[in-house]
């Protein structure tokens, strides 16, 4: 009978590791170890397994063609009594990794150690190369209806519900129209050449992409004059039924990131922004996409996304130079004024580089915001609020134009919550998601001055212009918040 005083629970997100596995020399050697972020979404919310002692749970993968081995170790197991009984592991992981995972280790070694492997490259075709830092890295694509990319996703889509808080995997079963919406983007490291038979390219990262449609609005009903004119267009009847099938790529759409992933020994190296900026890459050229967005980013995706963005666009000379409009006197009273900022150059901006209205209205607002010292600026420390400029009441006119302009957003994206506040509660909550903007603004810029200047935050040693020491971290559930 199980011995009921001992312990046979075990915490799910320490029994689990993770391995990158690679032959060496003829024996499988270990390149990286982890341990999963989240379980509960495999294991339940408690994030507990019940019934085994000293359990250990290694999920192995090569590290080339990310092939998985799960291994279950453990001392004792809970014998069952009456309804109680040990947690059936195997069935759990069933439903997140191929079968051929509960192989004997020794298949697995064999598959990993064969000699094919060294010709191996990455599913789908090859995207982009990025040379930096003496190292090479391949972002390699392909649609989700390719059967080869289907393997891999299979493969490593246990990675979602880790990594990913609330990350939902993706239905693999729908048909084939639908699958051809996703494209599978891929981060490789390339090595150079040390060892003939082994692999050159380690699985870092991947990310998946889909396409809905884009409604497109009928233009402008015509004038009063116009309309009395009589409509009259040619019949064509040249068309047969039933239509021809129109793909949806081929189609004006918008395109959303939806899982977004680099596994943590390869976080905080500039590796999530060589992946996000490869598709986007992509997609800039991609007639067919109109918008690309993001599907319910965390906290830490959203630094990494406002960084490259803004980068991208300061490389563009009409956002460079981009100013406040301080021509324009502040009243007391009535509606912001809409020539704050020339909204005809910013509309023409965002389209071309297919960016959503309120991420391009934030990349707005903070480079407007990076045009104006921090000593005027309110998040800055009070005391140099004293340092007086040459063109101190200038600038002070254009933050204040700058505030009024962000404000203005704010409201407008936060109506239907501020409306039912009283106007006094309603100006004090404005103001105070104000602050808080401008303080999360000035953090992303003070980041971007330090990739810049090749500094690292971190640890103040000199770090790559890609290296960003806070914004490589995966995706989870978004805090919500008024900004």
């Amino acid at each position: 009978m199980a011995d009921v005083n001992a312990d046979w629970s075990a915490d799910s997100n320490q029994a689990v590791t993770i391995s990158l596995v690679t032959p060496r020399l003829g024996v499988l050697h270990t390149l990286h170890s982890f341990h999963p972020k989240f379980t509960y979404a495999i294991f339940g919310d408690e994030e507990r397994i019940f019934g085994y002692q000293d359990l250990k749970i290694n999920l192995r993968y090569n590290c080339c063609d990310m092939r998985p081995s799960v291994q279950i170790l453990y001392n004792r197991k809970f014998k069952t009594v009456g309804e109680t009984s040990a947690m059936d592991l195997k069935a759990v992981l069933e439903r997140f990794v191929p079968k051929t995972a509960f192989e004997k280790s020794d298949v697995f070694e064999s598959a990993v150690a064969d000699s094919s492997k060294v010709t191996f490259h990455p599913p789908g075709e090859l995207w982009q190369t990025i040379e930096s830092e003496g190292e090479t890295y391949e972002i390699w694509k392909g649609s989700l209806a390719d059967l080869t990319i289907q393997q891999m996703v299979k493969r490593i889509q246990i990675l979602v519900p880790f990594f990913i808080e609330g990350g939902s995997l993706i239905e693999l079963s729908e048909p084939e129209w639908s699958l051809k919406r996703w494209t599978v983007f891929f981060l490789y490291q390339k090595r150079v050449q040390t060892d003939p038979t082994v692999s050159l390219y380690t699985f870092i990262g991947y990310s998946t992409t889909y396409r809905y449609f884009y409604f497109t609005p009928l233009p402008s009903p015509p004038s009063s004059a116009e309309k009395k004119k009589r409509i009259c267009h040619p019949a064509n009847l040249d068309f047969q039924l039933p239509f021809p099938e129109v793909s949806l790529p081929d189609l004006r759409s918008r395109l959303r990131i939806s899982q977004f992933i680099i596994l943590p020994p390869f976080q905080k190296g500039g590796n999530g922004s060589r992946l996000y900026n490869s598709i986007f890459d992509f997609y800039l050229k991609d007639s067919n996409t109109v918008e690309i967005t993001v599907e319910d980013p965390n906290e830490s995706f959203d630094d990494m996304r406002d960084l490259n963005d803004l980068v991208r666009l300061r490389n563009v000379p009409e956002f460079a130079a981009l100013r406040v409009n301080t021509d324009i006197t502040i009243h007391g009273s009535g509606p912001v004024p809409r020539e704050i900022v020339n909204l005809a150059v910013l509309d023409d901006i965002r389209l071309r580089f297919k960016i959503a209205p309120r991420q391009f209205a934030r990349l707005v607002e903070m480079q407007l915001l990076s045009l104006i010292p921090v000593n005027i600026r309110q998040s800055m420390l009070p005391e140099r609020l004293t340092s007086i400029a040459p063109d101190f009441k200038a600038k002070q006119h254009e933050y204040r134009l700058w505030q009024l302009y962000t404000k203005q957003r704010i409201y407008r994206r936060n109506k239907d919550a501020l409306i039912q506040l009283d106007r006094a509660e309603r100006i004090d909550k404005l103001e105070e998601t104000l602050g808080g903007v401008e303080a999360e603004y000035s953090r992303l810029l003070r980041t971007l001055e330090e990739r810049a200047s090749g500094k690292s935050p971190a640890n103040g040693k000199r770090a790559s212009p890609e290296d960003n020491p806070i914004v490589d971290e995966e995706p989870a559930a978004k805090k919500a918040k008024i900004s």
